[in-house]
């Protein structure tokens, strides 16, 4: 198995390709959001971005003030049926961009790839994406996440954020928005406030 690449598996607003890039090449995604340092190394990631799914729950809690309401968190443990979006980018990308997550500077986390295979997960702190997580092999690399160390209590997710994760997962299978609806609602913290209707409304906004 290769361990120089390995596949970031986002499933919140990193699902949006654009949004992500900033954690690797720098700034800011909108206007009140924080401005990211960027990686070390500042190249994109490759030009492969499947869409899988996997035996995860995908869970919305806490409360951002920049997206309005409850963000994603992946729970590995909870077997139902999440979408990853799987960035190709190197070992140390991807260490930087779990840094910038949870409050720290590129270079200041470095992740043992075979320890966290080992392992299955290693904890870096009590930030809320502390837990890295080995979810396991796909296309010959070791696909990796980061999520909370505890599955946080479900919460409300506001337009911005939802508007955010619905275009990364139409950019990403264009012609699957029922599928990707279906998904969504079945996350903790969407209903009842979020309506199928309503969901598909934000996905018809990117059609």
């Amino acid at each position: 198995m290769n361990h120089d690449r390995v596949w970031y598996a986002a499933y919140g607003s990193n699902l949006l390709r654009a949004r992500f890039l900033f954690y690797l090449t720098g700034g800011s995604y909108a206007k009140g959001h924080h401005e990211h340092v960027g990686a070390r190394d500042r190249r994109e990631p490759g030009t492969e971005a499947p869409l899988i799914q996997g035996p995860w729950h995908l869970c919305f809690g806490r409360s951002s003030s920049r997206w309005g309401g409850a963000v994603a968190f992946l729970d590995p443990e909870n077997d139902r049926d999440a979408s990853v979006r799987c960035w190709d980018i190197t070992q140390q990308q991807f260490a930087d961009v779990a840094a910038q997550e949870n409050g720290l500077l590129p270079g200041e986390l470095e992740i043992d790839i075979n320890h966290l295979i080992t392992h299955g997960q290693i904890e870096i702190g009590n930030s809320w994406y502390s837990r890295i997580v080995y979810l396991g092999e796909y296309r010959n690399k070791p696909l990796m996440t980061f999520t909370s160390s505890e599955p946080p209590n479900p919460g409300t997710p506001g337009e911005p954020y939802l508007r955010v994760i619905v275009r990364g997962l139409l950019e990403a299978e264009p012609t699957q928005a029922d599928q990707h609806i279906d998904r969504l609602m079945r996350a903790e913290g969407v209903v009842p406030a979020w309506t199928r209707e309503a969901l598909l409304g934000l996905a018809n906004q990117e059609t």
